[in-house]
């Protein structure tokens, strides 16, 4: 029977919003929404809430099924990358001789809900390297330029010719472009383990709308979320 894992990484330090896995939003730690998708998408066998911080790891006692592992200091600092901590923990003896998949979510999008989660990871098929979550861009990248010291623009910066330029500006003529969302990032362990990320190989994306794509860094984001959820713009039961 195929075993999965899933890993929420909380740090307990956040130089843009200071707190903010604890901060509560609508009454609740941000951090919770996402423990509570996962456990109750009801896709993996064991979920690891991983943090230095006392204080997140206590939130799991909110929520059944959630292991708190407490995350060593170097794992921790603002050098490290998330992907980092999934390389570490990937590689360790009790996950790579136990579970088939392994799973990230990012505390960040709490809007992503266990609906989300239980029919992106039904994509995955043995022939993929992984699932992860997507969105649309806020704006056309086809309107990207660059601008130098001297705020000279380059209009082609991305595209050659720039629409800038040929004036073919019309948002509507222009291919479809996504994002990822954070919501998840799903990958079969041993694909991951040899190439150490998430998107070397065949990979499927997952759409989520962009109200359950919210993504908090900053305090104007929290507000944003606030907002969502005391106006009901948004639904988080499936």
């Amino acid at each position: 029977m195929m075993k999965n894992l899933a890993i929420v990484p909380a740090r307990g330090g956040s130089k843009r919003l200071l707190k903010k896995n604890l901060r509560l939003l609508n009454g609740k730690p941000l951090v919770q929404y996402t423990l509570e998708a996962v456990v109750d998408s009801g896709v993996f066998d064991t979920v690891i809430l991983s943090s230095d911080d006392d204080d997140i790891l206590a939130i799991a006692g909110n929520v059944k099924g959630v292991t708190p592992q407490k995350r060593e200091a170097e794992m921790a600092t603002d050098k490290r990358k998330v992907i980092d901590l999934i390389k570490d923990i990937a590689e360790r003896d009790e996950v790579k001789n136990t579970f088939d998949t392994i799973g990230l979510f990012l505390p960040t999008c709490p809007f992503r809900t266990a609906r989300h989660i239980k029919e992106g990871f039904a994509l995955l098929t043995r022939e993929d390297y992984s699932v992860v979550s997507i969105t649309d861009m806020s704006d056309p990248v086809q309107l990207t330029l660059s601008m130098n010291d001297e705020n000279l623009i380059n209009p082609e910066a991305v595209l050659s010719p720039s629409p800038l330029v040929t004036g073919q500006t019309r948002s509507q003529d222009f291919e479809k472009i996504y994002r990822v969302n954070g919501g998840f990032y799903i990958a079969w362990l041993d694909k991951f383990r040899q190439k150490a990320n998430f998107f070397d190989g065949q990979v499927k994306g997952y759409y989520i709308d962009k109200l359950h794509s919210v993504d908090i860094d900053y305090e104007l984001d929290f507000e944003w979320a606030e907002y969502l959820l005391r106006k009901n713009h948004l639904s988080l039961k499936d």
